[in-house]
């Protein structure tokens, strides 16, 4: 085996060995087999499938605590939550990008492969056991003063989350969408129904425990197979300094929204944390679109890159490209136009919510169809993993900057627009350097996305001099799908021909 100038590695080993679903599903991942590609709309459905399961598990988990329990425990369980999640985000779960992007580059190397596996599981079991503890420390001396259990939960969470997101990397690099898929089910069933049992038996000290044991199945039931090697220097260096540029880059965005959660928790206002509590509900499963269509364009576009293929590069950037603006902008569109609706149908008592809904659903449009820009520039090499990070630490800085100095004067809604001013940066400047970088063709496209955007605009600002909800809402969002339609029409159609006629590259 050679190295290459980037630190990865020749592919003059054993080619990984292609196997169909149906085994994929019934024996332990292995790095040294990959699963026979999916067309590109069925492994778009399928990973979509993927990103509303895990979007439920915890817009559920709020529903049914915010709807049965007293005021204060959603945000609470939130704010529990938010602390392991934000906890994972200090190093596992870049170790899950790590997996997605080099075990997919070095598909011709099996051996290295499962090298880079072990190497990478014992990193996240080592890191996820330490950011364990310390989210447990910090829930019981500081969060929650004296509340054992509630630490011993969240240490336990924040395992089994970076466990998860391991898992799910590495799935993602082999092919194992579809397997992903199931266990995304299964682990929601685990999470949901135990939820239901301890709210019924008013166990109200284990609401965590649910979604901990759902995490850890998860994780248990897919730990690959690894095998213990030497790795080159060069190559350990890529992938720690990738890890580290990617811990900055996810602080910066997922970590950013976590850390809102705490901030609105700690202003001491209960009934506008709960309100915010909700509206981040509602927000993070589409937030999490990002997060997944990242597992789907980073191994891609590795592999691509790792074949020396940027012609392929371009274009995979091109497509997904245009497939978010058309389908994810029309999705938030209908979301910001129909918030109050929304807000109105699932927490009638929390109207406060409607107002930063809009701010966060905004904020996470503009993150999530910078991913494949965004992947588009991490794919090339490390200079591009840097790239990324700084541009989201300044987007942090930014935001968390904003949303300091407007707490003291709008409380949670000063929280959500300093998370929207961050997010602006952070979502627009990586797509304005790859428009330039390649020399994509997006003008035209750019422009409807304006007008979609007024049009939205025009409709929640008329929205506001109406009482409500009502019919009127429901005309509006309409209105809103049908304008969107006709101006991305011609983008639907080609999107849908070039996923249906295309073959997946894994």
């Amino acid at each position: 085996m050679t190295v290459t100038p980037d630190g990865g590695a020749d592919a003059t080993g054993r080619q990984a060995e292609l196997i169909g679903h149906r085994r994929a599903l019934l024996t332990r991942p292995d790095a040294r087999t990959d699963t026979v590609p999916l067309p590109v709309a069925l492994r778009s459905l399928v990973s979509a499938t993927g990103i509303a399961i895990q979007g439920l598990v915890r817009f559920v988990y709020s529903l049914l605590v915010g709807r049965t329990l007293p005021a204060g425990f959603l945000s609470a369980t939130n704010s529990a939550i938010s602390t392991a999640l934000l906890a994972t985000l200090l190093w596992p779960t870049s170790i899950g990008a790590a997996a997605g992007k080099f075990l997919a580059r070095e598909a011709g190397d099996v051996e290295l492969r499962m090298t880079l596996t072990h190497y990478l599981a014992r990193l996240c079991l080592l890191t996820s056991a330490a950011l364990g503890l310390g989210a447990g420390l910090l829930t019981y001396f500081v969060l929650v003063p004296g509340e054992l259990l509630t630490g011993a939960l969240v240490a336990l969470l924040t395992v089994g989350w970076s466990g998860y997101t391991f898992v799910r990397g590495a799935h993602y690099a082999t092919g194992r969408v579809l397997r992903a898929t199931v266990w995304d089910v299964l682990s929601f069933v685990v999470a949901v129904g135990g939820l239901v049992l301890v709210l019924v038996f008013d166990l109200r000290a284990w609401l965590l425990l649910p979604l901990t044991v759902g995490y850890l199945l998860y994780t248990v039931a897919g730990w690959p197979r690894s095998r213990r090697g030497r790795i080159e220097p060069a190559l350990r260096a890529e992938i720690n300094r990738f890890v580290a540029w990617g811990v900055l880059g996810s602080l910066a965005t997922a970590g950013f929204l976590q850390l809102t959660m705490l901030l609105a928790h700690q202003t001491g206002d209960v009934l506008s944390a709960d309100a915010y509590a909700a509206a981040l509900t509602l927000a993070t499963p589409a937030s999490m679109i990002g997060a997944v269509l990242s597992l789907l364009l980073l191994p891609a576009l590795s592999g691509a890159v790792g074949r020396g293929d940027l012609a392929t590069v371009r274009r995979h950037t091109d497509t997904a490209q245009r497939t978010l603006i058309v389908m994810v902008g029309g999705v938030f569109g209908v979301l910001v136009v129909g918030s109050r609706l929304l807000v109105a149908f699932i927490w009638p008592q929390l109207s406060a919510a409607v107002p930063v809904l809009e701010l966060l659903l905004v904020a996470t449009f503009l993150l999530t169809v910078s991913t494949a820009a965004s992947e588009s520039i991490r794919s090339y090499s490390e200079h591009g993993a840097r790239m990324v990070a700084l541009i989201r630490g300044a987007g942090l800085l930014v935001g968390l900057g904003v949303a300091v100095l407007l707490i003291p004067h709008l409380s949670v809604l000063g929280i959500a627009t300093g998370y929207l001013v961050g997010m602006s940066i952070t979502g627009l400047l990586p797509v304005l350097l790859v428009w330039r970088r390649d020399r994509h063709r997006w003008g035209m496209l750019m422009l409807r996305v304006l007008a979609g955007a007024a049009l939205g605009a025009g409709l929640v600002l008329l929205r506001s001099r109406v009482p409500g909800p009502g019919w009127l809402d429901v005309a509006m969002v309409a209105g809103f799908a049908v304008g969107w339609l006709l101006l991305h029409g011609r983008d639907l159609l080609a999107v849908v021909r070039k996923s249906v006629r295309t073959p997946s590259q894994g």
